[in-house]
Formats: C-alpha cells, sequence, structure tokens
C-alpha cells in the first residue's frame, strides 16, 4: 500500500513545484489550529496558576525566614546567657573549692581547739574545780593570792573564750558550706532550665529550617513548572504560527490554481478561435479556387497559397507528482543508526528511579555521530528545552495526518525553527544534554502536534525498523 505527501506549504517547500489544493487537507490544518490554540489557552491558564503558587509560595518562605531569624536569635539570646550561667557556675564552684579549703585550714585549727578543750575538760570532768582551788590554797600570802585567783580567773577565762571561738568557727563554717551549696545547686537548675528552653528552641528552629528547605524545593519545583510551561507555550506558539502559515500558503495555493485555471480556460478559449477562424480561411480559400474553375480561365496561374498563421499553442505541461511514495508501515527513515537502550513504554527514570512512560525510545551511539530527519517537514524548534536539552522538533503532514519528531538531548543543532528540511538532512549531532546519563538520541513520534504531557507519543518502532 502507498501514500501520498499532501501539503501546500511542505509540497512547495520539499518539492519545488505547484500543487492541487486539498480541501480535506485545509479542513485538517483548521482543526489543527483550533486544537492547538485549545492547548494554548489551557498551558497559559495552567501559567498563570503556577504564577499565583509561586508569589504564595515565596510570600509562605518569606514569613517562614523570617520566623526562624527570629528562632535564632532567641537562640543566640539563650546561647549569651546560658554562656553567663555556666561562668557564674564556674565561678560559684572556683568559690566552693575555695571556701572547701579554708574550711580545711579551719578544721585544723578546730581539731587543736577540740584536743585543747578537750585535756581541759577531761581535767575538770575528773578533778572537777581542785586544781583551781588548789592553786588558790598554796599562796603564801593574801598579795599571792589575789595573784594566783587573778591568773585562775584569766584561765578561766581563755577557756571560756576558746569554747566560744569554737563554737562560732562551727557555726560560721557549717553556714558558709550551706550558702555556697544553695547558690551552686540554684545555679544548676537555672542552668538546667535554661538548657531544656535551649533544647526546644533548637528543636524550634530545626522545624523553621526544615520548612524554608520544603519552601526552598516547593519555589524550585514551580519556577522549573513555570519554565516548562512558558517552554510549553513557545511551542504551541510555534506550531500555531507555523498552522497559519501553512493556510495562508494554501490560500495562496488555491489562488494560483484559480488563476492558472483561468489561464489555461483563456489559452484554450484562444485556441479554439484561432483554430475557428482558421477553418473559416480554409473554407474561403477553397470556395474561391471553386469560383475560378467555375469562370472558365484558359490560363492558369498558380495563385500563391496565403498561409494562415495559427497561434502555436503550448500544451500546459502536466503538474509535475509532488508525492513521495513512502511504504506505509515505515513512513519514517531510521534518524540514526544504534541499539535500543530503552524502548518506548513504562520504565522506571535512570535519573530518579520512579517509574514513568518513557514517550520515545533511545537510541545509542557515539557523541557526534550526525542526526538525520527521519521524514520530510518544517522545523519547529531548534534549541534548549528543559529536559531535552539541544532539541529539534519537526512538524510533517503526511495522508493528510499532522505528525511532530523531536530529536532530543543533542551535542550540536544545524538547522533553524521555520527551515525545511529533505528527508534524511542533517538536524544535529548525537550527544548527552539535558536529563541524559549518556551519549545517546532520544526520539519521539507525536502522532499530531507536540502537546503538553505528551498525549499524542506514540511507539517510533513500527515505522522506522
Amino acid at each position: 500500500m502507498k501514500v501520498r505527501f499532501y501539503s501546500a506549504v511542505l509540497s512547495l517547500a520539499l518539492i519545488g513545484t505547484s500543487v492541487s489544493v486539498d480541501a480535506t487537507s485545509k479542513e485538517d490544518l483548521l482543526k489543527e489550529q483550533q486544537e492547538v490554540e485549545s492547548r494554548l489557552k489551557e498551558t497559559e491558564r495552567s501559567q498563570n496558576q503556577t504564577s499565583e503558587k509561586l508569589i504564595l509560595t515565596k510570600q509562605e518562605r518569606k514569613e517562614a525566614r523570617a520566623q526562624l531569624d527570629e528562632v535564632n536569635s532567641r537562640l543566640d539570646d539563650l546561647a549569651l546567657k546560658i554562656a553567663d550561667q555556666q561562668a557564674a557556675v564556674a565561678a560559684s564552684k572556683e568559690q566552693l573549692r575555695l571556701t572547701e579549703e579554708a574550711i580545711s585550714e579551719t578544721l585544723k585549727e578546730l581539731h587543736q581547739q577540740e584536743e585543747l578543750l578537750g585535756s581541759r575538760l577531761r581535767a575538770v570532768q575528773q578533778k572537777g574545780d581542785v586544781k583551781y582551788i588548789e592553786v588558790l590554797l598554796d599562796a603564801k600570802d593574801f598579795g599571792d593570792l589575789i595573784s594566783r585567783f587573778s591568773t585562775v580567773s584569766e584561765i578561766i577565762k581563755q577557756d571560756d573564750n576558746v569554747l566560744q571561738s569554737y563554737k562560732a568557727n562551727v557555726k560560721q563554717l557549717n553556714e558558709q558550706r550551706s550558702e555556697q551549696a544553695l547558690l551552686l545547686e540554684s545555679m544548676k537548675q537555672e542552668q538546667r532550665k535554661l538548657l531544656v528552653l535551649q533544647t526546644r528552641i533548637i528543636a524550634e528552629s530545626d522545624l523553621k529550617r526544615k520548612l524554608v528547605v520544603q519552601l526552598n524545593t516547593k519555589v524550585k519545583e514551580l519556577q522549573q513548572e513555570q519554565f516548562s510551561k512558558a517552554e510549553e507555550a513557545e511551542i504551541l506558539a510555534d506550531q500555531r504560527r507555523l498552522i497559519q502559515n501553512e493556510l495562508i500558503a494554501l490560500q495562496e495555493a488555491e489562488r494560483k490554481a484559480k488563476e492558472e485555471a483561468k489561464r489555461k480556460a483563456e489559452e484554450a478559449a484562444r485556441a479554439a478561435e484561432a483554430k475557428r477562424q482558421a477553418e473559416a480561411a480554409e473554407a474561403a480559400r477553397e470556395a474561391a479556387a471553386q469560383q475560378e474553375q467555375k469562370q472558365g480561365e484558359t490560363s492558369k496561374a498558380e495563385t500563391p497559397k496565403t498561409e494562415t498563421s495559427v497561434p502555436k499553442t503550448e500544451t500546459p505541461s502536466a503538474t509535475p507528482d509532488t508525492s513521495v511514495d513512502v511504504d506505509v508501515s515505515r513512513p519514517f527513515h531510521l534518524p540514526v543508526k544504534g541499539y535500543v537502550s530503552s524502548p518506548f513504554g513504562p520504565r522506571n527514570n535512570p535519573l530518579t528511579g520512579k517509574p514513568e512512560l518513557h514517550t520515545g525510545i533511545d537510541l545509542v551511539n557515539a557523541k557526534g555521530t550526525p542526526i538525520h530527519a527521519a521524514a520530510g517537514g518544517i522545523v519547529l524548534r531548534a534549541g534548549s528545552a528543559t529536559g531535552y536539552g539541544n532539541v529539534v522538533m519537526v512538524t510533517h503532514l503526511i495522508d493528510r495526518q499532522v505528525y511532530t519528531t523531536v530529536y532530543a538531548h543533542l551535542d550540536s543543532i544545524s538547522v533553524s525553527a521555520g527551515q525545511t528540511v529533505m528527508p534524511g538532512q542533517t538536524v544535529g549531532t548525537l550527544g548527552s544534554t539535558g536529563w541524559s546519563t549518556g551519549p545517546h538520541l532520544h526520539f519521539e513520534l507525536h502522532k499530531g502536534e507536540w502537546a503538553v504531557g505528551q498525549p499524542n507519543a506514540v511507539d517510533p518502532a513500527p515505522y522506522i525498523f
């Protein structure tokens, strides 16, 4: 079975001859134009929604960052308080150490006082006040008695002072130790409170930080989505312009076809009139000859024949056949030789590991290998696109059916948007740009125009193998 290429624009550009206008092709183009317009409006609406989401998310991120800054400020203030508290605890510990040293020295003195008092108390316990009486009774005279009495009073006073001093020292040491222990415990409790508060604020800061990170990721995703939507809108706008140009070309072809038909009709009329005039002249000439014969002229004089110039009409050249015969099972050529590393259909994305629909086939070959147009058409897009990297998109019209081929991850591009390409013409070289894990050609075939989400993508294998 054979099919024909029908497109006023493509045929005129690719074949370089005039074609007859196909009304069905025009209807198909008008239908495609309406679909592209509808998809373009939907993409613009989606782009506007994405822009609104992006604005709201950026505002939310701004507020989250402000909250994070406030929490971090509180955390910094608390860190200073904790540092001051730790310094106070350290000072208190040092003071407690000095107090313990002083207590240790005082305890030595107290032990000595305890030994002295113990000796004195044991003597008093054993002998009572006999010693003091003996001292007084041993006086030689009254003056000596007075002197001895004063000495005994002084000894008793000294013993009492030692005892009172011992009691005071013990009390003072106990009070100092208690006060210092209470102060240290209070500081430790305050420090524990600050550390607990610090832990809570750190947890709050972590939550705010995670929220900011999530919002940053969301902003990037929305920016990427916005960028992708803008690219999709550009592609759809390019397709709309291409269809409009094709419709204009079809209208021009219709006008030329009408002019050509009119010209041929006029030429045919002129040829018919010339033939009629020639026949009339020939008839008149024959009538004149017969009249001369009837008159019986004796002398025969050769009457020169009057030749009537008959305009030569050039037979209109047949319009060259602008069709290209292609086997319906293989309407497209293989864009590059190589083995298929990933066929069309479900798979796990090699970059993310997530399930996805692979909307094309991957053909592996060396970097720089020429990539050829799978069929004749018009370049829809030639440049960079998200995911695709360097990409060429070509629109074809085969048997009144629009197709779009995509050549992605190219290392270089050798055509430009709006350019007409012949089947097998080089459109670029094989590479690994965009979301790619190695040199290969990602080739897509869309039955219809390229659309957001690739809903028209079909398996290219039956068309090229």
